[in-house]
């Protein structure tokens, strides 16, 4: 029960991060011609993610009625998966969220001006919820609401990082094309600023997190939590320090047909695979108690 549960975890963490990421790339970072040149792989990978968070989500519900009622025949049974959503605070945002991600499949699909702005802005909303279960929700009072605000901020500065570094290998591509290239370098240059803000409140967040979760306990590195939160955090400085690697080393290579845009697709896809690595922790710790 807990493999399926951390499975489902890990695939709606990556689905809602590059949900959101894309359709923010394609809306704040792509000018109007990158944008329209990149629309074949973006609504793929929107349509793609889309009905991934669908289908994890209600995975992720299934296996969590399972937990909480008698094993496997739990996870299909309607009176417990019903008791799960209408009787726990995972229930109370989980229903809701399975709508938006239910509206994101149909957004996805569509096409328009306004299909393409309430994707961005319902995807915004989802992910931004997944900052409101698990283990944020240990505290009430005030130190539960900013425990709870300093989840969403993560994750929400998650997705600006790691859901917009697919997008941004679609958009390297495009320094081949002298017809998108100026568009494709803008682009960069956008992520590449905003991109030291999100990092930034990713990092604060990070830490804050920690500190609400394991300040009314001691360090104790024998707990599993505590271990894979420590490799966690070891993994995140890797792939911030190679953040600063392909920003000031590979990026100032890219002018005049330099090497830069092939060493940063592949420091960016180095970089996938170090935040595919933390969701995995996170699916994993998310089930884990911090003792």
């Amino acid at each position: 029960m807990d493999a399926l549960l951390a499975a489902a975890r890990f695939v709606h963490y990556a689905a809602a991060l590059q949900l959101f990421g894309v359709a923010m790339f394609q809306l704040l970072l792509a000018p109007a011609g990158l944008r329209k040149a990149l629309d074949q792989p973006a609504r793929f990978t929107a349509i793609a993610s889309a009905l991934l968070l669908l289908v994890s989500g209600i995975l992720w519900l299934s296996a969590t009625a399972g937990s909480m009622g008698d094993g496997w025949a739990d996870t299909v049974n309607i009176e417990v998966i019903g008791t799960v959503l209408g009787a726990t605070e995972f229930g109370r945002v989980w229903g809701p969220h399975l709508l938006l991600a239910v509206a994101l499949v149909g957004l996805t699909l569509m096409r328009g001006f306004w299909a393409s702005r309430l994707v961005l802005v319902i995807s915004a909303v989802a992910l931004g919820t997944l900052g409101l279960i698990g283990h944020a929700v240990i505290e009430g009072g005030m130190v539960g609401l900013l425990n709870e605000a300093s989840q969403t901020l993560h994750v929400l500065s998650s997705g600006f990082w790691l859901g917009a570094l697919v997008p941004l290998l679609f958009c390297l591509k495009m320094f081949a094309d002298p017809t998108h290239e100026a568009e494709a370098d803008a682009a960069l240059r956008r992520f590449s600023g905003l991109g030291h803000l999100a990092v930034a409140i990713l990092m604060l967040s990070g830490v804050a997190n920690t500190w609400f979760i394991l300040s009314a306990t001691h360090v104790d590195l024998a707990a599993p939590y505590q271990r894979l939160l420590l490799i966690k955090i070891h993994i995140a400085g890797a792939m911030a320090l190679l953040a600063i690697v392909n920003r000031y080393v590979f990026v100032p290579n890219i002018p005049n047909r330099g090497p830069g845009a092939r060493q940063l697709t592949r420091g960016t896809i180095a970089e996938i695979v170090l935040g595919a690595g933390i969701l995995g922790l996170v699916s994993i710790i998310g089930i884990l108690s911090p003792t």
